[in-house]
């Protein structure tokens, strides 16, 4: 008898050390949710907004980083009403926003960071998570797009040409990705000098593995402007992995999750992942699913 009754003791230790340790771990990711709104370019069908929901559910993240998603009303289409919902107000449906799911009992703080808008471009979020005395530290962005690769010093960016439209556009997606370089500094900047728990996520529209790759200095990589040393010695596990979303058309992630070293050390060790779509690529389904797979980590917290 005393012998079955310390295994089942045993047993109950083990069950409820496995509980708190699963309690412990939040999902972080981010969606870019390509036209998510009332824009014409958003001609999604009741059976593709199903299917989106499917993805959402399969992806069940504690706390989901969005772009390009309208607003709250939007985004419960595909998430529903087990989340609360914090949105940039931006006039533009491009929109930025975090979803916190709220059985997770997170204290949180939300407030615009406008500082990205460096001319017609979106603002990020910031958002504070706070639970059992412990705190994290989120900046949501969806920075410009259209300079992926090329070099962001100032004297590349004004020798860039500019003589046909394709070129005029790419010049000013770099000048204006450039000038977010000095606004996610500052922000960095501020959490590593409390010595904070922060990530950085979303869609960057920047390929960190050929900044990376190309060697680029300080100046003229995003990558590199934003890693430095001691608390701002930043990782992503994008940068050394390549994206098979949707079979791998676009190998190069543009979707980042920056950890902060104390952050960092709450890295769930190989809980990165790739929500993959299922079927294979047509730009009809991009349009309808999105032309981004979700991203996600785990962190102890």
């Amino acid at each position: 008898m005393k012998n079955t009754m310390l295994t089942i003791l045993g047993l109950l230790f083990i069950l409820f050390s496995s509980f708190i340790t699963q309690a412990d771990e939040i999902k972080l990711a981010s969606w870019n949710i390509a036209w998510l709104g009332s824009h014409e370019y958003n001609q999604r069908t009741d059976a593709d907004y199903k299917q989106l929901a499917l993805y959402a559910k399969q992806l069940d993240a504690d706390v989901i980083a969005l772009q390009e998603v309208e607003s709250e009303y939007w985004a419960r289409k595909v998430f529903g009403n087990d989340y609360d919902y914090y949105f940039s107000t931006k006039d533009w449906v491009q929109r930025v926003g975090v979803a916190v799911k709220k059985s997770r009992g997170f204290t949180v703080e939300a407030e615009e960071y406008k500082a990205l808008d460096v001319g017609k471009v979106r603002h990020g979020m910031d958002i504070t998570l706070t639970k059992n005395d412990k705190t994290l530290h989120l900046l949501a962005v969806h920075l410009k797009s259209g300079c992926f690769t090329a070099p962001l010093d100032n004297k590349s960016v004004t020798a860039m040409p500019s003589t046909s439209v394709k070129e005029e556009k790419q010049k000013e997606a770099c000048t204006k990705l450039s000038k977010q370089i000095k606004p996610l500094e500052q922000w960095i900047d501020l959490h590593a000098e409390q010595d904070a728990a922060y990530i950085v996520l979303g869609d960057f529209n920047r390929r960190f593995s050929q900044d990376i790759a190309l060697k680029y200095s300080e100046d003229k990589g995003l990558w590199q402007a934003l890693n430095d040393e001691g608390q701002e010695a930043l990782w992503t596990p994008t940068a050394t992995a390549n994206s098979d979303c949707w079979g791998g058309y676009y190998k190069d992630y543009i979707d980042h999750v920056i950890f902060s070293p104390k952050a960092k050390a709450n890295y769930v060790d190989a809980s990165f992942e790739q929500l993959i779509f299922k079927p294979k690529y047509t730009k009809e389904l991009s349009r309808s699913l999105s032309d981004h797979c979700p991203i996600s980590v785990k962190l102890k917290l």
